[in-house]
C-alpha cells in the first residue's frame, strides 16, 4: 500500500464539534494533479466531501470512477436544518455527477436528494473488530466495582457531561462504580472540574491513548457509555464496545439508533436526558446477569461492522461504478443494482 500526502489542513470548530479543512496549494496542487493523472486508478473513493476542499479539488482533477462515502448528519437545531437543507440540494447537484454514493446508515442518507433510478447504498464505517474480543475472566468480576467506560474526544457533542451528571446520581445511590474517561478536548478542564466539585473521586481520565490501548481500555469495563446526544451518523464506538462483549448504554441519537433500535431498544436514553441515562445505566449496574446478556449479545451482533464483512460490501459498489463510469454519457448507476 502507498500513502501520497497531499494539501495542508486548518482545524474548524463548528456545531460544538471540531474538524479539518483541507486544501491543496501551489505545488501541492501539481503533484495533485500529477499522482491522478498518473496513478492509472479505476476507482476514487471520496469520504466527508463537504468537508473543504480538498475532496472537491481531486473530483475536479480525476477521470476515473468515483465513489462517495456520505458520513454528516446534521444536529436538530436550527442551524442544523439550515445545514441539512443546504446538503440536500447540493447533494442533487453532486450525486448527478458521480458514479456510486453510499451512506453510513440512515441519518445521512434522508439528507440526500438522489436522481431517480440512482441508489445510495447503507454500508457502515469499516473497521477491525478482530482487536476486539470478550475478556476471558468477564465471568470473574462479578463481585467487583462495576467500570464504566466512556471512549470519544471530549467536546460539547459528545454529551460527556450527561454521563457525568448521571455517575453523581449513582454514587449518592451508594452503588459500588467507578468511571473510565478515555479521550481528550476542549471540555476536559470542564469535565474534571465536575468531578472535583462534586467529590466523585472514582472518576479516572486517561487522557490522549492510541489505538493499540483501546482493547485494553474496553477490557476493563463493565459497562460502555456512548452519551452523544446529536451529531452521530453511525457508532464506531459502540461496535467496537459490542466486539469486545460489553453492555452498551447510549443516547438514541440518529446514529446510535442505527446499531441499537432494531434489537436492543432499551439500552438507548432520549438524548440529552440524564434521568434516562442514569436508569438505564443503574439497570445494568445492579444486575449481573443482564449484563452477561447483552455482552453475549453484542459479541455476535458486532460481526455484522467488521471490515471483513463490509469489504465486501463496498467492492461490490466499487465494481458497479467502473461499470457505470464507462457507460456512453452516463454516471447513472444501474436501476437494477438494488441498493443495500
Amino acid at each position: 500500500m502507498r500513502i501520497v500526502k497531499l494539501g495542508s489542513s486548518l482545524t474548524v470548530n463548528l456545531s460544538k464539534t471540531r474538524f479539518e479543512t483541507t486544501v491543496a496549494l501551489g505545488y501541492q496542487r501539481r503533484r495533485l494533479r500529477a499522482t491522478l493523472r498518473r496513478g492509472g486508478f479505476d476507482v476514487v473513493h471520496y469520504h466527508s466531501i463537504w468537508t473543504p476542499l480538498l475532496p472537491m479539488q481531486v473530483m475536479r482533477c480525476s477521470d476515473s470512477a468515483s465513489v462517495v462515502t456520505f458520513h454528516e448528519t446534521p444536529p436538530d437545531t436550527f442551524g442544523g436544518a439550515l445545514s441539512a437543507a443546504l446538503m440536500a440540494a447540493a447533494s442533487r447537484l453532486l450525486l448527478a455527477r458521480i458514479d456510486g454514493a453510499i451512506a453510513v446508515s440512515e441519518a445521512p442518507r434522508r439528507h440526500l436528494r438522489p436522481k431517480p433510478g440512482q441508489n445510495v447504498w447503507i454500508a457502515p464505517p469499516c473497521t477491525d473488530l478482530g482487536r476486539f474480543r470478550p475478556a476471558a475472566d468477564a465471568g470473574e468480576r462479578a463481585d467487583a466495582t462495576v467500570t464504566i467506560l466512556c471512549v470519544g474526544r471530549l467536546e460539547p457533542r459528545k454529551g460527556v457531561i450527561l454521563l457525568l451528571e448521571s455517575f453523581r446520581r449513582l454514587r449518592a445511590d451508594g452503588l459500588d462504580v467507578r468511571l473510565v474517561i478515555a479521550g481528550v478536548g476542549s471540555e476536559e478542564a470542564r469535565l474534571r472540574r465536575f468531578a472535583e466539585r462534586h467529590g466523585l473521586a472514582e472518576v479516572e481520565f486517561t487522557g490522549r491513548f492510541d489505538d493499540e490501548a483501546a482493547p485494553r481500555l474496553y477490557a476493563r469495563a463493565d459497562i460502555v457509555c456512548a452519551p452523544a446526544p446529536y451529531g452521530e451518523s453511525f457508532g464506531i464506538v459502540l461496535c467496537e464496545a459490542m466486539a469486545s462483549g460489553k453492555p452498551v448504554v447510549a443516547a438514541a441519537n440518529h446514529g446510535y439508533r442505527t446499531v441499537l433500535g432494531a434489537d436492543a431498544p432499551e439500552l438507548l436514553a432520549p438524548p440529552g436526558d440524564v434521568e434516562g441515562l442514569y436508569r438505564r445505566l443503574r439497570a445494568l449496574v445492579l444486575d449481573g446477569d443482564l449484563r452477561a446478556r447483552y455482552s453475549a449479545w453484542g459479541a455476535a451482533e458486532a460481526l455484522r461492522y467488521d471490515s471483513r464483512e463490509v469489504s465486501a460490501q463496498i467492492e461490490d459498489v466499487y465494481r458497479q461504478a467502473i461499470r457505470s463510469s464507462r457507460q456512453p454519457g452516463g454516471r447513472a448507476l444501474d436501476p437494477g443494482f438494488a441498493a443495500g
